[in-house]
C-alpha cells in the first residue's frame, strides 16, 4: 500500500471542484501522532417544549425515556439528559436565539427580535477563535433564516451571519464552481472519478470502506440539492406559483423536513471531511414554526395557550408541543446515528463530537427560563460519559402544584451549576480555556465522571 501524504488538508482536485476527504486510517498510518480530531455542534431550537414529557423522573444511568424523547432510543446510551440547568440572570424571552450561546446578562433588544445589543461572543466562536485555524472554515454558521438570526457572536458581539442556502452550503463544500459546471453535469463525483479510483488503490479494505461510504454520503447530498434546484427552475402554472414560494421558503410547503435533514446531512459532511469542527445551527427564529409548518398547529400561539397548565386542561395546545419535540428527536436522532456509524481512529466520528441540542426557554406560555430542556450528546473521547439524566441545582422531577406548572426552582443548593458552566465544560473538553465565560463559575466536572 502506497503511503499518502499526510498534510491538514487532503482533497480530491479536479475541473475547478476540490472534494475534501474523510480522516482516514491511513493518514495516522504515515504519522503516528495524528489524532482524529475534537469537534463540537450546537444545535439551538426555540419555543420551548411539553415539560410534561421532556424530563425523565428518574436521574442516572436507569432513567426512562420520556414521551418526546423515546424517538432517542436507538441512541440512548450516547447522550445525557440535563435537568435543573438555567442562565442565573439572562433574561428569558424569544430573544433566547441570541442568550443560549452567550450567557449575555447585558443585552437589550434593539429591534423586535432581529437585533441584541451589546451582545458577547457565543462559546462556538471563542472555541473556532483558538481552533479554527487548524481547518478550512474556522466554523460553519448555519440556519433557517440566515443572515443576522444567528447564535453565533463574535468578540465584538456582533451576529455571525449564518446561511441558510442548502445548494450554496453544499457548493461551499465541495469546492468552488466558477463556472457552473456541477449544473450541467452528473456529479461533482464525475469530475473527480479518476482521481478517486487511484486513491482507493492505496488505501487498506477499511479505509475503502470508509472511502467509499464518503462519496455515497457526497451522492446522495448532491441529488438532493439538485433535485430541489431543478423543481425551482421548471416554469409553473399560475395556479402553482403559491406552492413554489412555499418550496423555496424553509418556512413553508411541503419541503420543510427535507430540509432539515439535509442541513443535518451536510453538517455530517463537513465534520466527515473535517472542513470545521465546530458548527452552530440555528434551527429557526422564535415566536416562529420554522421548517415544521408541515406538523400542522401554531407552535408559537399554541405554546402560550398552555398557561402553565396541566396537559388534561389543555390537550391540543400541549399535542403540538409533543409533535414539534418528537419531530426535532427524530432528526437529531438520525444526525447522531449518522455520526456513529462514520468510522475513524478505531472509533466512530461521534466519540470525537460533542454535541449540544438544546432551547433557551422551557414552559413557553410564560416564557420561563427554568430548568431549560437540554440534551448532550457524543463526545466520550473529551471525557464525557453519557447514557444517563443528570439534575443539577437541586431539581426536583416536574410535578404539577395546585394544578398548574411547578414553580421557579430557587434552591440552588452548595454548588450551583448555569449554562455557562456547560458551555465552558465542553469548550474546555476541546481544549479552549474559557474560565470566566458569560456566567460560568466551574466546569461541570459532573459530565465527565
Amino acid at each position: 500500500m502506497t503511503p499518502i501524504p499526510v498534510s491538514r488538508r487532503n482533497f480530491l482536485r479536479a475541473s475547478g471542484v476540490c472534494l475534501a476527504l474523510p480522516w482516514l486510517e491511513a493518514f495516522a498510518g504515515a504519522a503516528p501522532a495524528a489524532k482524529p480530531p475534537k469537534r463540537a455542534v450546537f444545535v439551538f431550537v426555540p419555543n420551548g417544549v411539553n415539560m410534561w414529557q421532556f424530563h425523565p423522573a428518574k436521574t442516572g444511568k436507569d432513567y426512562e425515556l420520556t414521551p418526546t424523547l423515546k424517538p432517542l432510543a436507538t441512541v440512548r446510551d450516547r447522550l445525557t439528559v440535563l435537568s435543573g440547568l438555567q442562565h442565573f440572570k439572562v433574561k428569558g424571552g424569544h430573544e433566547e436565539w441570541a442568550y443560549l450561546l452567550t450567557g449575555n446578562v447585558k443585552g437589550e433588544v434593539a429591534s423586535k427580535h432581529t437585533a441584541v445589543r451589546p451582545n458577547t461572543i457565543s462559546i462556538d466562536q471563542h472555541i473556532a477563535e483558538a481552533v479554527g485555524k487548524q481547518t478550512r472554515w474556522p466554523s460553519l454558521v448555519v440556519g433557517a433564516d440566515g443572515g443576522r438570526m444567528t447564535s453565533s457572536f463574535n468578540r465584538q458581539g456582533e451576529p455571525v451571519l449564518a446561511d441558510f442556502d442548502l445548494k450554496n452550503i453544499f457548493d461551499e463544500l465541495v469546492g468552488a464552481d466558477p463556472h457552473g459546471r456541477l449544473k450541467h453535469r452528473a456529479s461533482v463525483l464525475d469530475l473527480v472519478s479518476e482521481q478517486a479510483a487511484d486513491l482507493r488503490g492505496k488505501l487498506g479494505k477499511g479505509d475503502e470502506r470508509k472511502l467509499d461510504e464518503y462519496l455515497e454520503s457526497v451522492r446522495a447530498v448532491e441529488k438532493r440539492v439538485k433535485a430541489d434546484l431543478a423543481f425551482k427552475e421548471t416554469p409553473k402554472a399560475a395556479a402553482d406559483e403559491k406552492r413554489l414560494t412555499l418550496n423555496a421558503d424553509p418556512y413553508k410547503g411541503d419541503q420543510q423536513d427535507d430540509y432539515v435533514d439535509t442541513m443535518f446531512e451536510l453538517i455530517y459532511l463537513a465534520l466527515q471531511t473535517d472542513s470545521t469542527r465546530v458548527v452552530t445551527f440555528t434551527s429557526t427564529r422564535s415566536e416562529g414554526g420554522g421548517p415544521l409548518k408541515s406538523l400542522g398547529g401554531d407552535w408559537h400561539g399554541q405554546g402560550h395557550n398552555t398557561n402553565d397548565k396541566v396537559e388534561a386542561a389543555e390537550p391540543k395546545a400541549f399535542g403540538v408541543l409533543s409533535a414539534y419535540d418528537t419531530w426535532w428527536h427524530e432528526r437529531l436522532a438520525r444526525f447522531l446515528e449518522r455520526l456513529s456509524a462514520a468510522k475513524e481512529g478505531g472509533a466512530d466520528l461521534l466519540r470525537n463530537t460533542a454535541v449540544f441540542f438544546g432551547r433557551g426557554m422551557s414552559w413557553p406560555a410564560f416564557h420561563r427560563s427554568d430548568n431549560l430542556p437540554l440534551l448532550l450528546a457524543g463526545g466520550e473521547g473529551l471525557g464525557f460519559v453519557q447514557g444517563r439524566h443528570l439534575a443539577f441545582n437541586n431539581q426536583a422531577p416536574v410535578i404539577a402544584v395546585e394544578g398548574k406548572a411547578p414553580p421557579v426552582n430557587k434552591d440552588f443548593g452548595k454548588n450551583p451549576a448555569c449554562v455557562s458552566d456547560l458551555l465552558r465544560t465542553i469548550a474546555e473538553r476541546m481544549g479552549v480555556e474559557a474560565k470566566g465565560f458569560g456566567e460560568s463559575r466551574r466546569t461541570l466536572d459532573e459530565l465527565t465522571a
